[in-house]
């Protein structure tokens, strides 16, 4: 009996020892599954900003530079040019032009000239025609006065252009006054800068000019494909005087009336009156983009004006 009830307890005991075997290896319960922490939504991605063409140096930075003047090394300050509205960049010496910005065309006027009436002077503008047929155009009109030089030429920045070197007059002499006119082409016409020089200042400031040119190049013009009302006067005055050179005498004598005055400026079209000596109305309707012109005329005792047959193109004349 003993030895039975020795072998129950046991028996008991190792059912005890494996119920508690088996609970110790049962798996804990998953404790509830906690939310993810909420992503912040990725930022929406802004578009990369397109760089600006050209050369990326901003208008007015500043910087030195060595130019050759008369077999001569020579250190000078330049500051950066980038006028969007015409479509061009370039340096120009600071310290020896100021630069007036205006809203045809970027002039650089020798600090020791008379700014209303300068003497040595770069002037650029836009010009909405090709390079060739703005050559052309440009090219006939210094003709006029000129024994003109027109070849291809290079441009460090801007590379191939066209230039009319005028340097002689009609007989061959070199005159007081010398031009040098770069047509630069580009994609929306092209850029036309004009360097205006004494004959004496020629190894001075048409070297500084030429330096000036070799650091011009060409961005696409965003608005400066008009000219002004202002400009367009004066080249239907340039006109006129060229094509009567004793009118400019009958104008300092002022015993007879002449002037030239802006009727209109708008959109487009501008209106310049001349009225002559001899009593004559002459109107020049002027289209502000590309430039063309024609003229009507009143006479003397006549109740309307008639269209005449004579064109232009003011462009050629505003330089």
């Amino acid at each position: 009996m003993k030895r039975r009830k020795l072998t129950l307890i046991i028996a008991a005991a190792l059912i005890i020892a494996l119920a508690l075997s088996l609970a110790g290896c049962a798996k804990k319960p998953a404790p509830a599954p906690t939310e993810a922490p909420t992503e912040a939504p990725a930022p929406s991605e802004a578009p990369a900003a397109t760089p600006a063409p050209g050369t990326g140096i901003a208008d007015g930075a500043r910087s030195e530079a060595v130019i050759v003047i008369e077999g001569m090394e020579e250190t000078v300050q330049y500051e950066h040019v980038r006028n969007d509205a015409l479509g061009f960049e370039m340096e120009y010496e600071y310290e020896t032009f100021s630069r007036a910005s205006e809203a045809d065309r970027e002039v650089f006027v020798s600090v020791w000239d008379d700014p209303e009436s300068p003497e040595n002077y770069l002037e650029v503008r836009y010009d909405p025609r090709s390079a060739e047929a703005a050559a052309n155009a440009i090219g006939a009109v210094l003709a006029r006065d000129y024994d003109i030089n027109r070849s291809a030429f290079t441009l460090a920045g801007a590379g191939e252009c066209i230039r009319i070197d005028a340097s002689a007059d009609k007989n061959g002499r070199t005159p007081d006054r010398l031009m040098a006119v770069y047509i630069v082409p580009a994609e929306d016409g092209s850029r036309v800068a004009a360097a205006h020089y004494f004959f004496e200042a020629a190894e001075g400031f048409g070297r500084r000019f030429r330096c000036m040119m070799d650091t011009f190049s060409v961005l696409p013009a965003q608005g400066g494909g008009r000219i002004s009302g202002e400009r367009a006067a004066e080249a239907v005055r340039r006109y006129c005087l060229a094509a009567n050179p004793d009118l400019a005498g009958v104008e300092q004598a002022g015993e007879y009336p002449v002037y030239w005055a802006l009727e209109l400026e708008g959109a487009d079209e501008i209106v310049v009156l001349f009225r002559s000596y001899t009593g004559a109305q002459q109107r020049f309707h002027i289209d502000p983009v590309s430039g063309e012109t024609y003229v009507t005329e009143l006479a003397p005792g006549a109740d309307k004006e008639i269209r005449t047959d004579e064109t232009l193109n003011v462009w050629d004349l505003s330089f």
